[in-house]
């Protein structure tokens, strides 16, 4: 996934995303019952957050997610699900996230890793489509503050 964003200070978007325990619930009230820190400071590489979210539009699902890397430099953060609902599905998900200027544009760049338990498992669209919605939903909140 690639789009565009409306934020104005890039950092601050970057925050965001490393403050994800935190935030997601306000960048997406509708689609999240709940959202908080399991291990750490939530915020920090190590840290793990679990979250209870809308999936697919109709199905409740939870997963915690580890903080991997945090790469201030390049803007970059990666998690990893270590637990909950995808486990059903898939061996491993992970979200890679850069938060970068191109061509006087600012955007954010996600990539997704993941490993199907067998074949007949549908791609992972669905918590894709979650992570997107999170991606719009903190630019507009931020955008807000």
């Amino acid at each position: 996934m690639i789009f565009y964003l409306g934020w104005l200070i890039w950092d601050k978007y970057f925050d965001g995303w490393k403050d994800i325990g935190a935030l997601f619930s306000k960048a997406i009230p509708d689609d999240i019952h709940k959202s908080e820190v399991h291990e750490g400071d939530g915020r920090s590489v190590g840290s793990i957050n679990s979250y209870c979210f809308v999936l697919g539009g109709n199905t409740v699902a939870s997963i915690k997610a580890k903080a991997e890397t945090i790469d201030e430099e390049n803007k970059t953060v990666t998690f990893s699900a270590c637990g909950g609902h995808h486990e059903e599905l898939y061996s491993k998900y992970t979200l890679n996230v850069q938060v970068l200027t191109k061509h006087g544009k600012n955007l954010v760049k996600g990539t997704v890793e993941y490993e199907k338990l067998n074949e007949e498992i549908p791609e992972p669209i669905n918590y894709l489509d979650v992570a997107i919605k999170f991606a719009k939903g903190l630019d507009a909140h931020l955008l807000q503050a």
